[in-house]
């Protein structure tokens, strides 16, 4: 063996040497996870933060890069799917293109989605198949009003102490790799973006609306 594979090697077991938790269950290419808590801001606050794409990259775990092509903004009139509502409503419904890159080093990925805005209590995100590593990718956020019924531990925000009213995030996320390889390269990354997501996003919440 050359010097040159022996180096390589090394360094390969160095990087490598914690097997990433979708080679522990066969290489399963398709993820799903779900969470949902109570945020203590008014749900256009939460709504406003979530859609604003272009700053992922400030906050978001493990996302380095992100921004929207205004481009390919459009509006129409639609009929509200929202369960809460008594009757149906019509609603204005943004959409947009939007790329993100993700990941630490070794890894590195970069794809475009498809954004749906249907204010104030869905978004939608749908990778776009480009022939990247992913098949499928479909992030959806759903915000309902959650009435505060505790007097204490209110937020001091102005806002949300007036409305006492609070959002119940709800956050998921489906997405299936291309193949196996691909799955055993970004499991770590995609895990702790999902697990991480909703703390991320109650943390920008407190640096711009205050706790």
């Amino acid at each position: 063996m050359n010097l040159a594979l022996r180096v390589l090697q090394r360094t390969h077991n160095s990087q490598f040497n914690v097997r990433p938790r979708l080679c522990q269950r066969g290489f399963q290419t398709k993820q799903r996870f779900h969470e949902s808590q109570v945020f203590p801001y008014a749900r256009e606050q939460v709504f406003d933060l979530v859609a604003d794409v272009d700053r992922y990259h400030e906050f978001v775990p493990m996302c380095t890069d992100s921004r929207v092509f205004r481009s390919t903004a459009n509006t129409e009139q639609a009929v509200s799917e929202e369960p809460a509502l008594a009757s149906p409503a019509m609603i204005e419904r943004q959409s947009f293109q939007a790329e993100l890159a993700v990941g630490y080093p070794p890894f590195r990925e970069r794809y475009m989605s498809n954004v749906v805005l249907e204010r104030p209590w869905r978004i939608v995100a749908t990778a776009v198949p480009d022939g990247g590593i992913f098949t499928h990718m479909r992030t959806v956020w759903e915000f309902a009003e959650a009435m505060s019924n505790s007097s204490t531990g209110l937020p001091t925000n102005p806002f949300v102490r007036k409305c006492m009213v609070s959002t119940r995030v709800s956050f998921s996320i489906e997405y299936e790799f291309a193949s196996a390889l691909h799955a055993q390269a970004a499991s770590l990354v995609f895990d702790k973006m999902a697990q991480s997501n909703l703390a991320a996003y109650l943390a920008r919440c407190q640096q711009l609306y205050g706790k």
